[in-house]
């Protein structure tokens, strides 16, 4: 959990230094080298500590039901979340060459996982 929470406050602090340095510029630096939403992947690391600190905690088949039904909304959320993200980027960014090979390069979500993009995906409403 504590992981998931530095990598969130570590991305977002990241992006706010390339955004002051750059406002009209995508963040491209630091652990956005990684992953194109590594403030969500952050929100996943946590919340998967959460359900495997858990799981000595769960009694019975309802209890397990409920916390995989938890961890698999967060994951879902998340994606709908970069999914959003993406869309405005590619409308503000879409014509960049350079943000072009960025996304072509770079995960959207999960490090070393060849999953680019989820912009097509309409189910992932997060």
């Amino acid at each position: 959990m504590a992981l998931g929470i530095l990598l969130e406050s570590l991305a977002d602090a990241q992006k706010s230094k390339a955004k002051a340095k750059n406002p009209n510029r995508f963040c491209d630096s630091g652990l956005y080298r990684m992953v194109r939403c590594p403030n969500y992947l952050g929100e996943v690391v946590f919340w998967t500590g959460v359900f495997v600190t858990g799981v000595d905690c769960f009694n019975g088949v309802w209890q397990w039901i409920g916390a995989i039904i938890g961890y698999v909304c967060i994951v879902y959320i998340m994606f709908g979340g970069a999914r959003r993200l993406e869309i405005r980027q590619n409308k503000n960014y879409g014509t960049n060459p350079e943000y072009q090979e960025y996304v072509k390069k770079t995960p959207i979500l999960i490090p070393f996982v060849p999953l680019y993009s989820v912009e097509k995906h309409k189910w992932l409403v997060g």
